[in-house]
């Protein structure tokens, strides 16, 4: 029943209400520059009323109110733009992670300096031509093998490179499935104590904040899909596979794959194949088994063109001591291509068409006209055209890669800004809250010292009774 002691617990329930409400204050202006963090705020409920017991009515109306109480600690979170942000994250970390590959590659190749294989096939048929004109000459003989192993050598780098890069990329995708499996175990622990505290009846906001910052940079590694459970739990699945189910992980796995060069093959634990749908590793697996080996499978399509021609026109010539039937080049591609062990005597180069002809530079010539034929693209673009259509074919790529980057990045950037103008810390409106809540505190503190008083003039000043 209300009494006067009454006012002295309405006066501790405001204190302890409003000192909840400022350490929630102080938790977000601490956090305002945490990443990930979501604002919180102390909600506040009358405290239950009390309605007085008796056989006849009380001599005031209605229940009597018993103060404040904090029903629980909101926390502001958007789990529609949560989804979409992570939707969209993960596609711009697809197609950053690939314009940053595609440029490596785009740097391998190499075509805008001095040492372009442009240049370097410019400069082969030149030697030819300079033969053509006089085959005698001991010293053109010696240029032209130059610059052949120049030509080689350049194809070799490339494909090296090439080669290199793509096991970048392979080991990077390891990486990333280690730190996929890493996450999703941080998750699933995060699910059980979730759960536990929710079921306790508190709000486990932090560890919220914690389990949302680890979806990000998973829906930023593999394009996750999320669905809420009504016990608190996450479950998370990539490409219709689940990755945590409760407090349990389906882990991934990587083996090198003899079919892929003894590239890794990524798998889930149960054997399935892996695809993810977007992400960073999407990304990677896009450019270590399509875009790089398209790049490669040009360059030794234009070798083995290159090869197989001169070849069979060295081969019909005679060089300056009646040698004929030899190969220029050997290999075939771009990586095994070298100058044939026959010609590292120069006088065995052959530039005539017949024996005993040391004036005679008619295959010379047909080499060198090599340059004009279309070799490539079933009888359409010659080497030159080929080169020239495959580093547009390239620098197309890393175009669309950086726009679809650019595009997306934008999208979720403006998703990340909705999100952050309800979720994120504003200062100045903690601030306020901070006043209002001491203002309350004061006040409350007012009335318990009014309630003391009331109780000490009651107690000590009224005497006794009877007497």
């Amino acid at each position: 029943m209300p009494n006067l002691f009454s006012g002295i617990q309405i006066a501790l329930r405001a204190l302890l209400a409003q000192q909840h409400s400022i350490q929630v204050t102080e938790h977000n202006v601490a956090n305002a520059n945490t990443p990930g963090y979501r604002r919180q705020q102390a909600v506040l409920s009358p405290g239950p009323p009390f309605a007085p017991p008796g056989l006849h009515p009380a001599p005031f109306a209605g229940q009597v109110g018993m103060g404040v109480m904090v029903q629980k600690v909101r926390r502001f979170s958007m789990e529609f733009f949560d989804g979409r942000f992570r939707e969209e994250s993960s596609a711009a970390a697809r197609y950053q992670i690939q314009q940053q590959a595609l440029m490596q590659v785009e740097a391998t190749l190499a075509e805008t300096g001095e040492q372009g294989l442009s240049t370097r096939l410019e400069a082969f048929w030149s030697g030819w031509r300079a033969l053509s004109a006089d085959p005698s000459d001991l010293a053109r003989r010696l240029d032209l093998r130059q610059r052949g192993e120049e030509l080689s050598a350049a194809f070799q780098r490339r494909a090296i490179a090439l080669q290199r890069l793509r096991g970048d990329q392979d080991q990077a995708i390891v990486q990333r499935v280690q730190e996929v499996n890493q996450l999703a175990e941080q998750v699933a622990r995060l699910n059980s104590e979730i759960a536990n505290v929710l079921g306790t009846g508190q709000q486990p906001n932090d560890l919220l904040d914690e389990r949302d910052r680890l979806l990000d940079r998973l829906a930023g590694l593999t394009g996750i899909t999320t669905a809420p459970q009504e016990n608190g739990e996450m479950l998370v699945s990539i490409g219709g596979h689940a990755l945590v189910v409760g407090g349990s992980v389906f882990r991934l796995t990587t083996t090198p794959d003899p079919g892929n060069d003894n590239m890794a093959a990524i798998t889930w634990e149960d054997g399935r194949a892996f695809q993810p749908p977007s992400g960073e590793l999407a990304g990677l697996l896009q450019v270590r088994d399509s875009d790089i080996p398209a790049r490669r499978a040009g360059l030794d399509a234009m070798v083995a063109a290159l090869i197989s021609r001169v070849n069979a026109l060295h081969q019909s010539g005679y060089g300056l001591n009646n040698t004929t039937g030899l190969d220029f080049f050997s290999g075939g591609d771009a990586l095994s291509i070298r100058l044939s062990a026959a010609v590292d005597d120069p006088v065995n180069i052959a530039a005539a068409a017949g024996p005993d002809s040391p004036g005679d530079g008619s295959v010379a010539e047909q080499i060198a006209s090599v340059q004009q034929e279309t070799l490539m693209n079933g009888g359409t673009a010659t080497l030159g055209d080929y080169l020239q259509g495959e580093v547009a074919a390239l620098g197309l790529a890393v175009r669309q890669a950086e726009i679809f980057a650019r595009d997306r990045s934008l999208v979720a950037e403006a998703l990340e800004m909705q999100r952050e103008s309800v979720t994120g810390v504003s200062l100045d409106e903690e601030a306020a809250n901070l006043v209002q809540s001491q203002r309350a505190y004061e006040a409350a503190a007012r009335l318990m010292t009014a309630v003391d008083e009331m109780l000490d003039r009651v107690i000590n000043g009224m005497g006794i009774v009877g007497r």
